[in-house]
């Protein structure tokens, strides 16, 4: 679990400049690649939500 966690230590105790980043291994990716596309990442935030929802109100 340590070692799992230490990558999130590492952000909180020296954040990234930019706004928005995204790592890999512990190296950073491109913002541009398909995987971290906006829209799909707010169709799954939806998505999630209306299964837990389902989840919760049986």
């Amino acid at each position: 679990m340590e070692e799992s966690v230490a990558p999130v230590h590492g952000f909180i105790d020296h954040p990234p400049a930019a706004p928005l980043t995204a790592i890999d291994r512990g190296k950073p990716v491109p913002l541009t690649l398909r995987t971290l596309d906006p829209a799909d990442a707010e169709r799954l935030a939806e998505m999630t939500e209306a299964l837990l929802d389902a989840t919760r109100h049986g």
